[in-house]
């Protein structure tokens, strides 16, 4: 069984090299920047951070105005959908309202290889579903502009 280590950036940097993830270190912030999470459409921002407590996977959508309220309302379905995130809203005075999609590796003690893997993986998969939804509820800005469908209502 492998021991577990406090990884440095460097390391998680390697492990996400090891396994397909691409990453860079951002001159702003020195966080790991997900490239693949980027991309997706709607994804302002992706990344990893080293926290006292273990690590930090958080994605920040970009919401469009007009679907805040419907999102605000769907907040507590999303949250049981995707167990292994904790999603919240931030809204900002002078800024494009975001949905934050976080989830965390309690690794003070340290962690495997096999572990970080399992954690990215899981944290990368939920997100990217979650992405996927609130794009085709029409909940975030899309590239092409167009409406997906009409956000559902639901019933309690």
């Amino acid at each position: 069984m492998p021991t577990p280590v406090t990884p440095d950036r460097s390391l998680l940097e390697s492990w996400l090299n090891a396994t397909a993830v691409e990453s860079y270190v951002c001159e702003h912030c020195e966080n790991l920047h997900l490239s693949e999470l980027r991309a997706q459409e709607g994804v302002l921002d992706s990344r990893l951070i080293q926290e006292s407590f273990g690590l930090l996977f958080t994605t920040e959508l970009e919401i469009r105005p007009m679907a805040l309220l419907a999102l605000s309302a769907d907040l507590g379905r999303l949250n049981m959908e995707y167990p292994t995130l904790k999603i919240f809203l931030d809204i900002v005075d002078d800024a494009t309202p975001q949905l934050v999609a976080a989830s965390i590796f309690p690794g003070n003690e340290g962690l495997t290889q096999g572990q970080f893997n399992h954690f990215v993986a899981i944290a990368m998969q939920a997100t990217l579903l979650l992405a996927e939804e609130c794009l085709r509820l029409d909940y975030l800005f899309s590239e092409d502009g167009a409406t997906r469908q009409q956000p559902r209502s639901v019933l309690h």
